[in-house]
């Protein structure tokens, strides 16, 4: 016979079920710190790469946001980590990709870069999405022929499946549309968005980058913000254990009630 106190501890222990399959399932598939308010908690990083509060003016949004420059150290006064970018060959390695991978989507050689990852569970067809900014000190005038494509800076990001090869997509570059910049750079982008589906349930690194292309007179950043994985499926939950909670909570409210009628 269920007495009021074991439909209490019925109920509870079934909420306390339910809520615990909800945060089982939804801790299945994340990206950690995505909006960098923690740092670099959860990526690895290589280069010259900071995350920023204050001197880059994003309007990726308030907060932090993750900034991978490809400025040399050597060649100019500093750099916003005091770490260089590295060269081409180590950033390949860095993120996966086959030697060469870069200069494939480069209109010259790629001369170094810097760049941060982050490996992350996800569901099939759940969606990964990121916000970004371009920026450079390249020349990006439409006038007298330039900008010019033996100095093609490029920001990309990269792709990659369990131990799969990683695959490398260019995101901006010096002919993209720009603005006046109000960061430590000449010229920015609009902030943007991409998003994908994942194809399959597994491990995934993602990686974001920046290269210097031809020279490295002129540097280019990449900042990035609002990195998110999203389920496209609702939540599961089993009949049983949803008619049990019902069930339990409804006792109990009905035995409060003719608690509260005498």
């Amino acid at each position: 016979m269920l007495t009021f106190k074991s439909v209490q501890n019925s109920a509870v222990a079934s909420v306390i079920g339910l809520l615990s399959l909800l945060n089982a399932h939804s801790s299945q598939a994340a990206v950690i710190n995505g909006d960098f308010e923690d740092g670099f908690r959860g990526y690895r990083t290589i280069g010259d790469t900071i995350v920023n509060t204050d001197s880059f003016e994003s309007n990726l949004g308030e907060g932090a946001t993750a900034v991978m420059s490809n400025t040399p150290g050597a060649e100019v006064d500093f750099t916003f980590s005091g770490n260089p970018a590295v060269a081409t060959a180590n950033l390949e390695m860095f993120l996966g990709l086959t030697i060469g991978s870069l200069r494939a989507i480069a209109t010259n050689t790629v001369i170094e870069g810097s760049a941060i990852k982050q490996s992350f569970y996800g569901n099939a067809n759940d969606i990964l999405s990121f916000d970004f900014q371009f920026l450079t000190d390249e020349d990006v005038s439409s006038e007298f022929d330039n900008p010019r494509s033996g100095f093609n800076d490029f920001s990309f990001y990269t792709w990659q499946f369990s131990n799969s090869p990683s695959n490398v997509f260019q995101l901006a570059d010096t002919f993209s549309n720009f603005n006046n910049s109000r960061t430590p750079f000449i010229s920015e982008t609009n902030a943007q968005n991409r998003s994908f589906s994942l194809a399959q349930t597994g491990y995934y690194t993602v990686g974001f980058g920046v290269v210097d292309v031809g020279d490295n007179s002129f540097s280019s950043a990449l900042s990035v913000d609002n990195v998110k994985l999203a389920s496209s499926e609702p939540v599961p939950v089993p009949t049983s254990l949803l008619a049990l909670t019902i069930f339990s909570f409804g006792a109990f409210m009905k035995r409060r009630h003719w608690q509260k009628a005498k």
